[in-house]
């Protein structure tokens, strides 16, 4: 009896972790939708910041044959976030040797003048989730001649690029950051105009630890239409950027830095596209394994319309498409929303035009929404003219405000408004320089924005971007989201 009895607990055991495990993965798949359902959004404002550390990446690599460098300098800004709790911003190089930029109080900012080399920002407490840098080059002559501007990144495992290209009148430089004590391993994918592109070299390309990487798109693949990279790393983290050189007749015609745009979705925004002329690409890329039908939308100034011969553009699979802008925008500023029947991304590509002086280049990215806040730390410069572009991709009124402050933490000009749907605002900031901006959004919504800087009495037009960005984001737990291109 007693062995009988032992049979039937034993039994009784077994159906009960069957019947909890499959309650378990009912309530995984219902409750996660991450296998199921609507696709994750890109980021979660849902999600608490983990306060702790953080280190960011301000991309500057040696130049080619010891070429002018001009002026560089990193601007560092702590929000005003938590004045009662501490926290310490340091600047330092890729090796960890401290470097003249410090912050301890919130509200204020920095700059680091004369940068000759990549530099890694540590924020640790408070600041963790409530800072902010970005570096801006400013060369007056020879083949860098131009202004570029980035926001420092966080690293990631993955990355996106629209629109790069590897011919000899448009260069691209990918940079690859290792800023952890292990060394990094990433692959490389390619979308070409008719497919994928295999390129010998590009898997199990090797980043060591605290050092940067420079990959010639041009020594891996010829290509004299615009291309779309995938990078994935298989070991470690890193940040990438992409240096873009372009000449005309062998003559410079614009540098600028390409950050990585958002992670292919339905729907994606790309904010911050410069008014006045100029040529305006854009680079839409479908990864997946089918053909992209993909509704392009302006989100101008009195609201959202189709550009004039580029209201929709067809992508085949794991492929990249372009279509010209310049005649849709009528120099004006705005935003582009794409919505898609598959996973896409994309960038716009902006050339400056102004009589007797010479181009410059600058690359707008695909960009995820604001959460709660948005800010540049850089909103007005000694060295150009800004302007803060401001759009709202959702389907609902946005209620926003923004306030520009200076380094030293005074408040130089408040504004609040109400962004209508798909509707993009802009405001000149022409506050005494230095100063940064900050942009409150609220919960849930899909703005997004940037600060076009421009140099209107230059030999060169100089032109760059500064997307926004939410200063926590890089504490923040990512999202889980279905890649339609894994594993292919």
């Amino acid at each position: 009896m007693s062995d009988l009895r032992i049979r039937e607990r034993s039994l009784r055991g077994r159906r009960a972790v069957a019947i909890g495990a499959a309650l378990a993965g009912l309530l995984l798949i219902l409750g996660g939708g991450t296998f199921l359902g609507e696709e994750e959004p890109a980021s979660d404002d849902s999600r608490i910041p983990l306060i702790g550390r953080t280190t960011t990446i301000c991309t500057n690599p040696a130049p080619p044959s010891g070429e002018p460098r001009g002026k560089t300098e990193v601007s560092a800004v702590s929000i005003r976030e938590a004045p009662d709790r501490t926290g310490l911003l340091t600047g330092s190089t890729l090796q960890s040797k401290p470097l003249e930029l410090k912050l301890t109080a919130p509200g204020k900012g920095a700059q680091l003048p004369g940068v000759t080399s990549t530099v890694m920002i540590s924020a640790d407490g408070v600041m963790a989730s409530a800072s902010s840098a970005v570096i801006v080059g400013d060369v007056l002559e020879g083949p860098e001649a131009g202004l570029k501007a980035a926001p420092c990144l966080a690293p990631a495992t993955s990355h996106w690029f629209a629109g790069l290209t590897a011919s000899d009148a448009d260069r691209t430089d990918l940079i690859l950051t290792n800023p952890d004590d292990a060394q990094a391993q990433v692959d490389l994918r390619f979308y070409g105009q008719s497919g994928r592109v295999a390129v010998p070299g590009s898997p199990g390309v090797v980043i060591g630890a605290h050092e940067s990487r420079t990959v010639s798109l041009s020594s891996l693949v010829e290509a004299e239409s615009a291309l779309s990279v995938a990078v994935q790393a298989s070991q470690g983290r890193i940040t990438a950027v992409a240096k873009r050189t372009q000449t005309v007749q062998l003559k410079r015609a614009g540098v600028d830095w390409q950050l990585p745009s958002a992670t292919p979705s339905s729907v994606v925004v790309i904010p911050g596209i410069p008014e006045d002329p100029g040529s305006r690409q854009l680079v839409v890329a479908n990864p997946s394994q089918t053909r992209a039908s993909v509704a392009v939308q302006v989100l101008g100034l009195q609201g959202p319309y189709e550009p004039a011969e580029a209201g929709s553009l067809d992508v085949p699979p794991e492929s990249t498409a372009t279509v010209n802008l310049e005649k849709g925008l009528a120099g004006q500023a705005g935003s582009v929303k794409l919505t898609s029947n598959v996973p896409v991304t994309g960038s716009v590509i902006s050339t400056s035009h102004r009589g007797g002086a010479a181009p410059d280049l600058a690359v707008q990215s695909a960009a995820v929404p604001l959460i709660g806040t948005g800010v540049s730390a850089l909103a007005t410069s000694n060295i150009a003219d800004s302007v803060l572009v401001v759009s709202n991709g959702g389907d609902d009124d946005a209620q926003i405000s923004f306030e520009v402050l200076s380094y030293d933490g005074v408040r130089l000009r408040t504004v609040d408004t109400v962004l209508g749907p798909n509707t993009t605002a802009t405001r000149r900031l022409n506050s005494p320089a230095p100063s940064y901006v900050v942009v409150k959004v609220p919960p849930g919504s899909s703005v997004v924005g940037g600060v076009v800087l421009t140099q209107p009495n230059r030999n060169v037009a100089g032109l760059a971007t500064i997307p926004l960005s939410s200063p926590d984001l890089s504490s923040r737990a990512p999202a889980t989201r279905p890649d339609s291109a894994a594993g292919r």
